[in-house]
């Protein structure tokens, strides 16, 4: 059963590098740190702020709240986004993150695995 969705669009250009320990944990911020290209950086950074949103909206149905720094989101060996922290035993939690030119767009479903 579905427990929550959200989604989110960000203009990649609005989202400045200073915003960084404001979205990023500790994990996501050494992968950021990584990329030699600003621009990659700026798409990578837009892309969990947007990412992150939706989660927050999505969560918004449900009990829980959370920081966005508290939140881990890495890639698994496929490439697709994956919610590492904080582990919410009773949800499944789906993510999508795509980037086109000038926006990164992203979208969240929780499925409430008791039901």
């Amino acid at each position: 059963m579905i427990a929550g969705i959200g989604t989110d669009i960000v203009k990649i250009s609005r989202v400045k590098s200073k915003l960084s320990v404001k979205i990023l944990s500790n994990e996501e911020m050494a992968i950021y740190e990584s990329f030699t290209s600003e621009s990659r950086k700026q798409e990578y950074l837009a892309g969990r702020f947007a990412i992150k949103e939706a989660l927050t909206k999505a969560f918004s149905s449900t009990n829980y709240i959370f920081a966005f720094t508290d939140m881990v989101i890495l890639n698994n060996e496929e490439g697709r986004p994956h919610l590492i922290k904080p582990e919410i035993n009773d949800l499944e939690v789906w993510l999508s993150i795509s980037h086109e030119r000038e926006y990164a767009l992203a979208f969240c479903l929780l499925e409430d695995r008791a039901k």
